[in-house]
């Protein structure tokens, strides 16, 4: 496996940005049929996306013993539902024969279609705290937007740009289809596929409560975001997240290394079978973007956005000024819950490397 991570270190590689030499085309490659074959009993759908930098999510369509079930779901467009029906249809069935689909998350790229699968007849699954979750983010009152528009605010994005931000992520849930009910699944219990039986593994970080399935008996981890082929994860930091996103992330990393897992089926890039390589690779990554970050701070006090903007110096929409800030905040939380920055109270908030002997949760 050749990884876009190797030799580019300390360089800021996310979900939604493209290394030097991993082109947009290395991305979103799609399969070359309506969907193939990935691991016993695994079809891939290539489901469109309208972001510039990655233009495909990964559906996963899985064939049990008693019938035909669905890992995510795509964005809700009219291109995204096309390419799901020529998908399914590709393996011979409809809408109507998806009897069960999984969502790793709440994301809309992972949940946007799930509504109009639940319509056809399906039953809609998901981790049981990021069903609340994905409630609070695509409420039609737009709470949680307008506290992120706050948060940004007072990390120093500036006005107009926090706006743009606001009004994407807006229009981007008119893309997330509404569903009467979702089923809760609790970490570390199965999940049937139409006979075939996966356990949940809660992995937060890229989202708080962002879950991975695993098919024990075959060795197929169907990763989600959480652990891609050739780029990494966004991991951010809002004002309604975890503690320490980055150190969960981190920590679900670790934990799922040693699985006896053989073939990985991720949301975005090709599946692959190195599950331990691509970890250290992504341990490695994260720990000298951690460097980066703290240089990028020096012996000056920053905000945020200034320090985000020194790391991702391009940032070509309203969504990857959100991504940039929220990943750069949620680096900076992790030094200074470790004893590395500290942050200084302020409009905007700034933060400084931190001196020795700096205990975490002092100003």
């Amino acid at each position: 496996m050749i990884s876009a991570l190797r030799g580019l270190h300390p360089r800021p590689l996310d979900e939604r940005a493209v290394g030097s030499h991993c082109t947009e085309r290395d991305l979103s490659r799609a399969p070359r049929t309506l969907s193939d074959l990935v691991a016993p009993g695994v079809r891939r759908i290539a489901i469109p996306l309208p972001i510039r930098a990655l233009s495909i999510v990964n559906a996963y369509l899985v064939e049990g013993a008693h019938g035909w079930s669905l890992v995510d779901a795509g964005m809700h467009t009219v291109e995204a539902e096309q390419a799901l029906r020529a998908g399914l249809a590709d393996a011979g069935i409809g809408l109507e024969d998806v009897r069960r689909v999984f969502r790793t998350h709440l994301h809309p790229d992972h949940m946007g279609m799930a509504g109009t699968l639940e319509r056809a007849g399906a039953d809609v699954l998901m981790h049981t705290p990021e069903i609340a979750a994905a409630k609070r983010v695509w409420s039609k009152g737009h709470e949680l937007i307008d506290a992120t528009y706050e948060w940004f605010e007072r990390h120093g994005m500036p006005h107009d740009v926090d706006e743009g931000m606001r009004q994407a992520w807006i229009a981007m849930g008119e893309r997330v289809d509404d569903l009467e009910h979702v089923s809760g699944v609790d970490d570390g219990k199965s999940v049937d596929l139409g006979g075939r039986v996966t356990k949940l593994r809660w992995t937060p970080g890229h989202t708080d409560y962002h879950a991975v399935l695993i098919d024990e008996r075959d060795g197929v981890l169907f990763s989600g975001d959480h652990v891609l082929p050739r780029i990494t994860s966004n991991v951010g930091l809002y004002p309604s997240s975890r503690d320490d996103p980055l150190g969960d992330f981190l920590g679900a990393l670790a934990r799922l290394r040693d699985l006896p897992v053989k073939r990985v089926l991720p949301a975005h890039g090709d599946p692959f079978d190195d599950l331990a390589g691509r970890i250290d690779e992504l341990l490695a990554h994260h720990a000298a973007r951690l460097d980066a970050t703290v240089a990028a701070v020096g012996a000056a006090e920053r905000d945020a956005y200034a320090i985000a903007r020194i790391l991702f110096p391009v940032l070509r929409s309203p969504h990857e000024e959100r991504f940039a800030l929220a990943e750069t905040l949620a680096h900076l939380r992790h030094l200074e819950r470790n004893g590395r920055m500290r942050e200084i109270d302020g409009s905007p908030a700034r933060w400084s490397v931190a001196r020795a002997g700096y205990a975490p949760g002092v100003r």
